[in-house]
């Protein structure tokens, strides 16, 4: 009996050293605590806590040293007041703070990131921003769709910071809804924001992932409420293909308690389809959640398990080899007709084929939501919307949401330059510099003979974005949001704050009052916030934005 509980404790040891996999990689294991007062100073926090480093670079070029930028976080729970404790340390021999300015480029702070339900649908994440003088919810407004986010304030959390010398530490205390028992999973991640007086801000955070981890649960890391005789055992198994294999692995295995959908813990899969990870005792069926990986940026690649969901039963720390788990490419859908189902009248029989198309490929693809339209001889023939506004919140698609179009507008502009130069009232191969300087291309004499034919189809010499010139205007291809953005400003004149006014005067003049597009836009009115439909990336939906321009 010794024996193998000295081996608990060093499996323990091992795993609490370095981070586990969750849903981006990282788990920690937290243990209660009580007696703990918030006050900066961590003191009586248990000697033996585990504290975790922050050592992911997100952008920056990295700490300086020891001494500008090491930083490091420690939790523990407290079940009977439902609470969570969270303690982070950073080192800064600048510290920078700005009492009037809050934008976050302007000061040092850090987030908190915390995901309480913790649901493989999602469920959005709660980002804690603060510092010594501002505190807010990132983005709660705009993610309000997700019910944890919109509830959240300030009133379920207790902070101080505190700083002495090189050091400033934030001690926190969450109240949490739910019971927070033994084996419970939470979203988590902590991020701290470093600016030095004479550098840009370096972003560093425990868990790895980039992107915003506030739009993204599966960006954030997991905390395992768990207990000091909490046994963990290691589950090692791999992934065979049935029939034809696709171009990689799934991304991960999952693990789901039985009877909890909201506790599980994913691993992930390694170049040979092999996997480990070491999960607390109970009940689990082994899942491997479908994978939609894009090949070649225009092929796309499903790929589910065959078969039931493996149960797992784990009662003692002994290692456990899984059966191989089977897994095959989803078959494509092949519904595209030889020919075109506007070549013939169009009548019930197509409509019914255009909606087992559209529900076909919407499935394949996981799409949330289509809306289509078809115009034969100039008038509509079929108008049908699909799916939910939001893959959260279920909305049901409306017949008059609007989508994000995106760079598709760039043809709604060149349409109506175009019309300009119909009139007379625009000249195509007239350099724009003589109508407009580019200050920040002065360094390139070539950018002169830049036109407006030559941004229309994509020869300006300017990148996709930036201010700089890659090729000569008028020799080479070379597709550039930049161009059409130094194009609008020509059209309008001079760079002003009435720009968008100025360009939307002159698209709703030449497209859209002509031809009755009474129902798109391209900025931001009182109409637009509810009309729009969320986008989506991985099935999560995106923060709703609605641009001034």
């Amino acid at each position: 009996m010794g024996r193998v509980k000295n081996l608990l404790l060093l499996l323990l040891a091992g795993l609490l050293g370095q981070p586990l996999l969750a849903n981006n990689g990282y788990i920690a294991y937290i243990y209660p605590i009580t007696g703990i007062t918030i006050d900066g100073n961590l003191s009586d926090w248990p000697a033996e806590v585990q504290f975790h480093a922050m050592e992911t670079v997100h952008y920056g070029e990295g700490i300086d040293g020891p001494e500008d930028g090491e930083a490091k976080w420690c939790a523990g729970y407290d079940a009977q007041a439902g609470v969570l404790y969270v303690a982070a340390q950073m080192r800064d021999d600048d510290y920078v703070k700005t009492p009037d300015n809050s934008h976050y480029t302007s000061h040092d702070f850090q987030v908190l990131y915390l995901d309480p339900e913790h649901s493989p649908d999602g469920s959005g994440v709660i980002a804690y921003e603060i510092d010594e003088d501002h505190r807010k919810i990132v983005e709660q407004e705009m993610l309000s769709f997700y019910p944890q986010v919109k509830n959240a304030s300030f009133d379920q959390v207790e902070l101080q910071i505190k700083r002495q010398g090189s050091v400033i530490t934030y001690e926190w205390k969450v109240q949490v809804s739910g019971e927070l028992l033994p084996g419970r999973v939470i979203g988590f991640d902590y991020a701290a924001f470093d600016i030095d007086t004479e550098q840009d801000h370096v972003m560093l955070t425990w868990g790895s992932r980039g992107g915003d981890k506030f739009m993204n649960a599966n960006r954030i890391g997991d905390l395992v409420l768990s207990t000091s005789d909490q046994v963990l055992a290691k589950v090692e198994g791999k992934l065979v293909w049935e029939g034809d294999a696709a171009e990689q692995w799934p991304s991960s295995v999952r693990f789901s308690k039985s009877g909890s959908p909201n506790i599980f813990y994913s691993t992930e899969v390694d170049t040979f389809g092999q996997f480990s990870i070491s999960v607390p005792q109970g009940r689990y069926l082994v899942h491997v959640p479908t994978t939609r990986q894009v090949v070649d940026w225009n092929v796309i690649e499903l790929i589910e398990s065959v078969g039931p969901d493996q149960e797992l039963i784990i009662s003692s720390d002994q290692a456990i080899e899984l059966e191989p788990i089977m897994v095959s490419l989803i078959p494509k859908p092949d519904l595209i007709p030889k020919e075109g189902v506007l070549l013939k009248p169009f009548d019930e029989t197509t409509a019914k084929q255009v909606d087992n198309f559209v529900a076909a490929y919407r499935a394949h693809l996981d799409i949330p939501a289509v809306s289509m339209a078809l115009i034969q001889n100039g008038e509509m023939v079929f108008h049908q919307t699909y799916g939910v506004e939001n893959t959260i919140s279920k909305e049901p698609l409306r017949e008059e949401a609007v989508f994000e179009a995106a760079s598709i507008t760039k043809l709604v502009f060149a349409y109506a330059m175009n019309r300009l130069v119909q009139r007379g009232e625009f000249d195509l191969d007239k350099p724009l510099h003589e109508t407009l300087p580019f200050p920040e291309l002065e360094e390139y004499p070539e950018y002169k003979k830049m036109t407006g034919r030559h941004v229309l189809t994509h020869v300006s010499g300017l990148p996709n974005w930036g201010a700089r010139l890659v090729n000569e205007p008028g020799t080479t291809y070379g597709y550039s949001g930049e161009g059409f953005e130094y194009l609008k400003k020509v059209l309008a004149g001079e760079v002003s704050d009435d720009l968008p006014q100025i360009i939307q005067g002159h698209l709703e003049r030449e497209v859209l009052s002509p031809l009755g597009m009474t129902n798109t836009y391209f900025m931001c009115n009182d109409r637009l916030p509810d009309l729009k439909v969320a986008g989506h990336f991985d099935g999560v939906p995106n923060m709703f934005d609605c641009p001034d321009w």
